[in-house]
C-alpha cells in the first residue's frame, strides 16, 4: 500500500467543491487499496498557511505526490514542485495542462507526467513507483469507482462552515467529437464514450440517498452527442424510484440536440441547459470549426425555452480575424435571442490555451508563447460572495482578459468586445432581478 498525497495548487478563482477529475483519481487509488489524502489549496475556505503543503508532507511523509495542473495554475504548481522536490519518492504532474505540454513539468522539477485520463496511470505509479508508461486511456467508464467515494480524503472545513463536502456534479460521458479551434480536448479525447444508463443512475441514487442531493449538474463536454443514449438515460432516470422528483442540468453544443430530445430531457427532470454557441457570425463560426449556424443555435435555445427549461448561451469574443463587423453581428444575434436565452456566460474574451489550434497558429505571431509562465497573465479574480451588489455588477460588466490583449486588438475592436461583455452582464442582471421579484410574489421566474 502506498501513501499518496494529491494536491490542487491555488487557482485565480476559488472553488467551492473538490475538482471532479481529482476525485476520480483519489477514488481509484482508494479502491486499489492505497492510503490517500487530498490537499486543495484552491478551496474557497482553505485557511492553511502558505507553507501548508510542506507541513502536510513533513508530517505524513507520502510515497507519492500527485499535482493537478490547469493552465491557470501551472506556474503555482511549478513553484510548489520547487518546494516539494526531494520530499517524496515520486512527484507526479497530471491534468489538462501537462496533457497539452507534457515536457514542461519535467523542466520545472516533476519526476513524471501522467497524460490524458489519469485514473489508471496514478494507480500504476502507486503500485510500482517507477517509470511505467503513462497516458493510458480509460476504456470502460463503468469500471471506475464513483467520485463520492473519495470525499473522506478531503478536509471538509475547506469547503463548508458545517464541515461537509458537497458532491460537485457528475459526468455521464467523456470526450467531445467537436473540432473547435479554441478548445483542447486531449484529456478525454475526441471519441465520445459514455457510461451505461444503469451506472449513471446508480451514482445518482447513491448521492440522493447518502447526501440528500436533489439536483444534479452533468458536466459532460457534449451531453447529447449520442441522441439514442440520451433517451436511454432519460428512461432509466424515470424508472428509478429513488430519483423521483430530482432535477438536473446539462451542457451541450447547440447543433447536437433536437426538439424531441429536449422534450424527453425535460420529462426526465432536466430543468436547465447550457448551449455552446460562441458566435453569431457565420464566417467566424466556420473559422473556429464550430459546426453550426446562427439559425441552428436560435432554434435550439428557442426549443429549450419552449419546454420550460432555463437556458444559458455561451458566446466568445476576440477570435483572430474577428473585426468590428463580425462582433457587431454577434451582438445583434445575442439581442435577437435575448427573449429566449435566460442567461449568458460571464465575460467570454478568448484565452489562447495550449494544445488548441488557435494557440499553435498565433502564439509566435502575437508574442504570447508560454504566457502561463508570466504572472502578469494570471491575475486573481475577486471573491463575489458577500461583495456589494453594485461593485459586483461593475466587475461582471467587464472582462479582465481583454486587458491582457493577447491578440493586440485595435481600439475599435476592443470597444466592440467590451460592448458585447456589457450586454451579457446587463441581460443577466435583469434576469436575476426578475427571478427575485417572482420569488417574492410566489410566481415562477
Amino acid at each position: 500500500m502506498a501513501k499518496v498525497l494529491l494536491i490542487m495548487p491555488s487557482l485565480p478563482r476559488k472553488t467551492s467543491v473538490p475538482y471532479l477529475g481529482q476525485q476520480y483519481l483519489a477514488s481509484s487509488l482508494v479502491k486499489d487499496g492505497h492510503e490517500v489524502r487530498c490537499l486543495d489549496l484552491a478551496a474557497a475556505r482553505f485557511l492553511g498557511t502558505p507553507g501548508e503543503d510542506i507541513r502536510v508532507v513533513g508530517s505524513w511523509r507520502p510515497d507519492m505526490i500527485g499535482v493537478t495542473l490547469f493552465t491557470q495554475n501551472a506556474l503555482a504548481g511549478y513553484r510548489l514542485a520547487e518546494r516539494l522536490k526531494g520530499t517524496t519518492r515520486l512527484l507526479l504532474a497530471g491534468g489538462p495542462h501537462p496533457t497539452a505540454c507534457p515536457g514542461e513539468p519535467l523542466r520545472f522539477g516533476f519526476d513524471a507526467v501522467a497524460r490524458g485520463e489519469g485514473e489508471q496511470a496514478v494507480v500504476a505509479y502507486a503500485r510500482k513507483l517507477e517509470g511505467r508508461r503513462t497516458g493510458t486511456r480509460v476504456t470502460d467508464l463503468d469500471a471506475l469507482p464513483f467520485p463520492v467515494e473519495s470525499l473522506g480524503c478531503y478536509d471538509a472545513s475547506s469547503y463548508s462552515e458545517k464541515g461537509v463536502v458537497v458532491p460537485g456534479g457528475m459526468i455521464t460521458s467523456r470526450g467531445c467529437p467537436g473540432r473547435c479551434t479554441f478548445c483542447a480536448t486531449r484529456v478525454a479525447g475526441r471519441k465520445h464514450r459514455w457510461r451505461s444508463a444503469s451506472n449513471v443512475v446508480a451514482e445518482m441514487a447513491l448521492l440522493r440517498e447518502a447526501h440528500n442531493v436533489s439536483h444534479f449538474s452533468f458536466w459532460d463536454d457534449s451531453f447529447s452527442a449520442c441522441r439514442s443514449r440520451v433517451h436511454e438515460l432519460c428512461d432509466a432516470i424515470e424508472r428509478c424510484p429513488a430519483l423521483r422528483g430530482v432535477t438536473w442540468s446539462a451542457i451541450t453544443p447547440a447543433n447536437t440536440v433536437s426538439t424531441e430530445d429536449l422534450r424527453r430531457m425535460k420529462e426526465a427532470g432536466c430543468v436547465a441547459i447550457n448551449f455552446g454557441i460562441e458566435s453569431g457570425d457565420e464566417t467566424i463560426l466556420g473559422n473556429i470549426r464550430k459546426g453550426l449556424t446562427p439559425a441552428q443555435a436560435k432554434a435550439a435555445v428557442t426549443s429549450a425555452k419552449a419546454e420550460g427549461m432555463t437556458t444559458i448561451a455561451n458566446f466568445m469574443f476576440g477570435f483572430p480575424g474577428e473585426g468590428v463587423g463580425e462582433l457587431d453581428r454577434t451582438l445583434r444575434f445575442m439581442e435577437d435571442i435575448s427573449d429566449v436565452a435566460d442567461m449568458f456566460n460571464h465575460g467570454g474574451v478568448l484565452v489562447p490555451y495550449p494544445g488548441t489550434v488557435i494557440y499553435d497558429r498565433n502564439h509566435s505571431r502575437y508574442g504570447f508563447t508560454e504566457w502561463w509562465l508570466d504572472p502578469r497573465y494570471l491575475p486573481d479574480e475577486p471573491d463575489m460572495f458577500g461583495m456589494d451588489p453594485d461593485r459586483a455588477q461593475q466587475y461582471l460588466e467587464r472582462d479582465g482578459i481583454l486587458d491582457l490583449d493577447f491578440f493586440r486588438y485595435t481600439d475599435e475592436v476592443r470597444e466592440k468586445i467590451a460592448a458585447c461583455v456589457r450586454f451579457k452582464a446587463r441581460h443577466n442582471q435583469r434576469y436575476v432581478e426578475k427571478c427575485g421579484r417572482a420569488a417574492m410574489e410566489g410566481k415562477p421566474g
